[in-house]
């Protein structure tokens, strides 16, 4: 099922990542993989021993977090690299999903390091997305039904001139579950075109870019991002760590 996420600025690379690993703490609590939400344990680990059981499996779930996060958004500025989806899978294998979810990115994301993030927050499209999730009951249907602890995977569809990807490994021969009920397709859709009002640096890069258009005055500056790589240049690739919840142990 898609849903349809219309956002009302371009996203940067950093809030990109940002509305990813917060839509991840979401569907973590939601599926009773964290035994509070992501905040909360945040709160609850600083008023305990560092030995409590909970403090340290909460500090090993947010490293692995922390690990996906600085790998996804570079990414971003990886030479050649074109991210075209990440997708959520919660199952045992990549194979038997149990939830599966894809976050279609735009065409066009700006560049982070050249635009900051009080001009451009992540703060709007992720309440632009929270909003869009509450208003699909069949997604909030399939949030509510219940689930045994079990793994997290992050993947990533990418078309890649790099000949070696770390982090992120290629799975060339993955079909994503499409035909299950519990597979939704986010959208995040933004203009083609966007007029730059803002005061970061002059000189704007776009990433996941095929195609710029520079106009001359570029203090005033609007691109366009024509993606034209074909379908079949795309390859799904793993992340190389697995997000593991835990019970809550008084």
């Amino acid at each position: 099922m898609n849903i349809d996420v219309i956002l009302d600025e371009p996203l940067t690379s950093d809030s990109c990542t940002k509305v990813v690993i917060e839509l991840m703490k979401y569907i973590l609590y939601q599926k009773q993989q964290i035994p509070f939400t992501y905040e909360a344990l945040a709160q609850f680990q600083t008023s305990v021993k560092t030995t409590d059981r909970n403090a340290v499996s909460f500090r090993t779930l947010s490293s692995t977090l922390k690990n996906v996060s600085d790998h996804l958004s570079s990414q971003f500025f990886l030479k050649g690299c074109d991210i075209k989806e990440i997708a959520i899978i919660l199952g045992a294998t990549i194979l038997s999903p149990k939830l599966y979810i894809s976050i279609e990115l735009p065409s066009y994301v700006l560049n982070s390091k050249q635009h900051k993030e009080y001009q451009h927050s992540s703060r709007k499209p992720l309440l632009k997305l929270m909003r869009s999730m509450l208003e699909c009951d069949e997604f909030q249907k399939a949030m509510n039904a219940p689930l045994n602890m079990t793994n997290m995977f992050i993947m990533l569809k990418k078309s890649d001139n790099n000949s070696v990807s770390d982090f992120f490994l290629p799975k060339p021969q993955y079909v994503p579950p499409l035909q299950m009920a519990s597979c939704f397709k986010i959208k995040l859709c933004q203009s083609d075109q966007v007029e730059m009002k803002c005061n970061c640096r002059t000189l704007v890069k776009i990433y996941h870019d095929s195609c710029k258009t520079y106009l001359e005055n570029e203090d005033d500056v609007q691109y366009t991002q024509y993606n034209n790589s074909t379908q079949s240049s795309y390859r799904w690739y793993q992340s190389k760590q697995i997000i593991k919840g835990f019970k809550f142990y008084s």
